[in-house]
């Protein structure tokens, strides 16, 4: 089940495979790189055809982010 906390990548020719879980998924924007989505999952196995890579969307967790480091700053 794909949700608003989720990012779909790609159609399946290429992408996240088994052991990638964590991996950054990094967009470019304005001659800026930023993390837009850490590997979440896929439909089964690696590169499935017309299926897409899910990410867990980063900007949807921003606030969270943002609490924890300055719950934990020095």
């Amino acid at each position: 089940r794909i949700l608003n906390s989720h990012v779909c990548v790609g159609n399946g020719d290429n992408g996240a495979c088994n052991g990638d879980s964590g991996g950054p998924l990094i967009c470019r924007r304005g001659g800026y790189h930023y993390l837009a989505g850490v590997t979440s999952w896929g439909v089964s196995g690696c590169q499935t055809t017309g299926y897409p890579s899910v990410f867990t969307r980063v900007a949807y967790y921003t606030d969270w982010i943002q609490n924890v480091i300055q719950s934990h700053s020095v």
